[in-house]
């Protein structure tokens, strides 16, 4: 500084750079601050931000986490089971598997590990070319396996296998399948009663938590939340699986006998209404129809008893009046009604036991249109049965109004209108119960999982058709058709069965075909005490024989006898062989036996394939001893062999003729005592 207090130029600008870098400094602290509080600030919003996430909104971002990767893995419901009226199982669920190794999961070498899969079931070959070059994840190695397999895999391979289940149905008895019906691959009723009883056999599906990993494979999490499903509800059935057995056999038998396209067995209870057998034949195959409930025909002769209930009940007959029959050929108008026999005079009773169209058609002159129509309509024809289950036809009965003047003879003889099997069966249960129609049930309760029943269905009446007095009447005529009329192969030792064949024109594109037939018979037994109703329909048999009275009054006979003795009546120990078949009629009056002794023919195919008795030249077969076996045991071996049986004993064999070792000629008879 000078004198006079002035800076040199050199001083000042020394001063001034000194300034400049203070001024800096404070600066670049002060920047260094603030970005220092600022970075601060941020650390201190990003701790308050993940402690909120952390603490705060933990549970919310939990959930959108797991709705991410969480998903419900279906659990199926085991069906419930389908019973016989005995507890017997007729449908059943079988839970069946399928096997995926795990390659990366697998505790052994993977060859091994095939091998141990392969000494239990199956492995097809690609699927073990798949398996031994998989680099990962799940690869399928066997389908369908059983509970069983399942176990044994689990227990031989360990870590590394893993099993899908799905819904399978079990049928152990192997009958009724068209009326029971299928489950569909959604595990839902297909057809038949497992369609229509679905809401109680189904049961209710369950749900397992699954967790997602980052390559979206699925995974069940330690403590996973589970759903157990439900299983569905049993139901029990009307139906006895023994009487089913018998009445699909026999009607198989039936068809195969005599060449018809099809038809229907059906046993019922009078009493109740309940239906203990139900088989059906179509010759088109359909399995999701039951011809006894949706393919009515005209019933022919049939029909004849509702006519004489009728006349009965209105008090313009009585059953020992004579009736002229005009020699077996009456003429209406255009038409002509005529009679396989021609008779002078019949008696009313005779007019139904010899199966008089003529008579039949003079005595329907006695009753108005309205009141034919009105019986027959309370019989239950022309509307359905209320079954409740399956597709049902209600038939056709036209109103009165509508008839002409050879309509009131047409119905009475079972002509110009139509009714199913079912219909038929239970109009016979009236006559049989005393005058009341029943509505016909096919399920007896339902139970729970745990055997509770939830849900009984008790008999239920439809209305009173006729009086108890009637019915025994008709009844009695029935009786005497099986005894001395056109139904004589039905009928049974000491036992009385009450019963109608039938006969009726077959129909096709409109018209009556010439030469086609429909037989058919309708009973039930005991007459006395009726406790089973049968129906046997045989749709255009073929081979020259086709009246009711010849092929289905036979097949109904054979039925009857295993039925009545499978249901626990008490009856002639001769009716014990269930597999019984009757005589072959050859055209004349029923061939008889001496009292004390009934003999069935063999059920055997003979040469040509068809269910016959051969008589003599034929193969010759070795006699095995029987001693000590049952009835059914012992007929069952000598049907094998074409041989027929006669039993005169009680219980089991404890002799027999010709002696075990003789050789006999197939057809020939063996006697057991």
């Amino acid at each position: 500084m000078t004198r006079f207090g002035i800076h040199s130029t050199t001083q000042l600008e020394g001063v001034a750079g000194d300034a400049q870098e203070a001024a800096l400094a404070r600066t670049h602290r002060l920047r260094h601050r603030t970005l220092g509080i600022a970075f601060t600030l941020v650390a201190v919003a990003y701790a308050v931000r993940l402690g909120d996430l952390q603490i705060l909104e933990s549970e919310a971002h939990r959930a959108r986490q797991l709705a991410q990767s969480a998903e419900w893995e279906l659990l199926p419901a085991p069906r419930g089971r389908i019973l016989d009226r005995r507890g017997r199982v007729l449908a059943a669920p079988d839970t069946r598997y399928q096997a995926f190794l795990a390659v990366d999961e697998l505790s052994m070498n993977r060859a091994e590990a095939i091998e141990a899969v392969a000494s239990i079931v199956p492995v097809a070959p690609k699927r073990r070319s798949a398996l031994e070059e998989a680099t990962g994840g799940w690869s399928l190695v066997a389908s369908d396996v059983s509970d069983e397999e399942r176990v044994r895999m689990q227990r031989t391979i360990g870590q590394g296998i893993h099993f899908e289940s799905r819904s399978a149905r079990d049928y152990p008895r192997s009958m009724g399948r068209r009326l029971i019906g299928a489950v569909g691959a959604d595990g839902r009723g297909g057809t038949g009663l497992a369609a229509d009883l679905d809401i109680w056999l189904a049961g209710q599906p369950g749900r397992a938590e699954v967790r997602l990993d980052g390559h979206r494979n699925a995974y069940h999490p330690p403590g996973g939340h589970v759903i157990e499903a439900l299983p569905g509800h049993d139901v029990v059935l009307t139906l006895d699986a023994e009487l089913q057995r018998i009445a699909e056999m026999e009607l198989a038998r039936a068809l195969a006998g005599t060449g018809a396209s099809g038809g229907d067995m059906v046993l019922l209870d009078p009493r109740t209404g309940e239906i203990l057998a139900l088989a059906s034949e179509r010759s088109d195959g359909a399995v999701d129809q039951i011809s006894a409930l949706s393919d009515p025909y005209e019933p022919g002769s049939t029909l004849k008893p509702f006519l004489l209930a009728s006349l009965l009940s209105e008090g313009v007959a009585d059953l020992d009046e004579i009736v002229d029959v005009e020699g077996g050929t009456l003429q209406i108008g255009s038409r002509v009604i005529s009679d396989v026999h021609g008779y002078d005079t019949l008696s009313v009773r005779m007019v139904i036991s010899r199966s008089s169209n003529v008579g039949a058609a003079k005595l329907s002159t006695r009753l108005t249109p309205a009141v034919q129509h009105r019986y027959l309509r309370d019989f239950g024809f022309g509307m359905r049965a209320q079954l409740g289950y399956l597709a049902e036809s209600p038939g056709r009965l036209s109103r009165p109004e509508s008839w002409t003047s050879f309509s009131p003879a047409s119905h009475a003889i079972g002509y110009e209108m139509s009714a199913t099997s079912l219909q038929l069966a239970l109009a016979y249960g009236a006559i049989a119960n005393g005058g009341v129609l029943m509505r016909p049930s096919l399920v007896r309760e339902v139970r729970d999982p745990s055997g509770r029943v939830v849900q009984r269905f008790s008999p239920s009446p439809v209305r009173r058709v006729i009086s108890e007095e009637v019915a025994a009447d008709v009844r009695g005529v029935l009786e005497e058709v099986v005894r001395e009329g056109t139904g004589k192969l039905a009928g049974m030792a000491q036992f009385a069965v009450a019963g109608k064949t039938g006969t009726a024109r077959l129909a096709v594109d409109g018209r009556y075909a010439q030469g086609r037939y429909r037989a058919s018979f309708v009973g039930f037994a005991p007459a006395d005490d009726p406790r089973i109703v049968i129906l046997t329909r045989l749709e255009d048999p073929r081979g020259g024989v086709y009246y009711g009275g010849a092929i289905a009054a036979p097949t109904s006979q054979a039925a009857l006898a295993a039925a009545l003795t499978a249901d626990g009546v008490q009856v002639d120990p001769r009716l014990v062989v269930s597999d019984a078949r009757p005589r072959p009629w050859s055209g004349g009056p029923a061939a008889g036996t001496r009292e004390g002794a009934v003999i069935f023919a063999s059920s055997g195919a003979g040469p040509t394939g068809t269910s016959s008795v051969v008589r003599g030249g034929g193969e010759r077969v070795a006699l095995p001893d029987l001693a000590g076996l049952s009835a059914r045991s012992a007929a069952a071996r000598l049907h094998a062999l074409g041989l027929r049986v006669e039993w005169r004993g009680q219980g089991r064999v404890a002799g027999q003729s010709p002696a075990p070792g003789s050789e006999l000629t197939r057809g020939e008879t063996v006697v057991l005592r």
